[in-house]
């Protein structure tokens, strides 16, 4: 008698590349960006496009056009109105964001193990160093006000030394942090959201869409994805830098 071995094949976690992840996010602010009124009528009228504004809009936009910029993905800067060189003009563009967004960032500026629940100075100074928009210190303020955990005194933590610094791996896969892109288009799959592995050693990123963003589907993507792939890391962390 002759058996017919099977072999189970198992189809190969969906990777995308840097650039492809970076793509998304570009796209997501840029539609917010254009669907803001206010942010949309300054990078018209820094293209020129004034025959889409009337009068008085071009002239409120005049006033304060000079501290805004474009960039090559046609995302608006804010620039601060102080003296600057051309070296440290990158260091001090603020991406403009809209409202739609506002709360997935203050989110990450004070409720994430990022944030680690700071108070309102903390928390608006971090956001303000990479994120503008009108009224940033009043939204600052009411988010934290607001916040369940300090108000009831369960999310502050204890600070019992100096920080460890930024974690750093020695081999690859030693290392590998976390993170997720939520409130995606929904694709014919019905995927709106997408989980993010990035080695700290070689930056080799992985990328996995889903529709659900619970502890046990995370852990199943990940073992998808990275464990069976790579073996097991050493040490995790979660959240990346907004930029990455």
């Amino acid at each position: 008698m002759i058996t017919r071995s099977r072999t189970r094949t198992r189809s190969k976690p969906q990777i995308l590349q840097e650039d492809y992840v970076k793509g998304l996010r570009v796209d997501r602010i840029r539609q917010a960006q254009d669907e803001e009124a206010w942010v949309s009528g300054i990078k018209k009228y820094l293209v020129g496009e004034l025959r889409d504004l009337d009068q008085g809009e071009a002239k409120s936009y005049s006033l304060i056009a000079t501290d805004y910029e474009m960039d090559l993905n046609d995302l608006l800067f804010y620039c601060p109105p102080t003296k600057r060189t051309d070296e440290d003009h990158d260091g001090l563009m603020r991406l403009v964001m809209s409202e739609a967004l506002h709360q997935d960032i203050l989110h990450h500026y004070h409720a994430s193990l990022e944030g680690g629940h700071q108070g309102i100075g903390s928390t608006y100074q971090r956001t303000r160093d990479h994120f503008h928009w009108r009224g940033l210190y009043k939204s600052v303020q009411r988010y934290v006000g607001e916040c369940v955990d300090c108000e009831t005194g369960k999310g502050r933590p204890t600070i019992s030394g100096e920080s460890p610094g930024n974690i750093q791996a020695t081999n690859p896969f030693q290392i590998i942090a976390m993170d997720h892109i939520p409130s995606l288009p929904r694709s014919h799959k019905g995927n709106t959201k997408l989980l993010i592995w990035v080695d700290l050693f070689t930056g080799y990123v992985i990328a996995k869409a889903g529709g659900s963003r619970t502890a046990q589907t995370i852990a199943e993507s990940y073992e998808e994805c990275a464990f069976r792939r790579f073996g097991a890391k050493t040490a995790g962390h979660d959240g990346l830098s907004p930029s990455s």
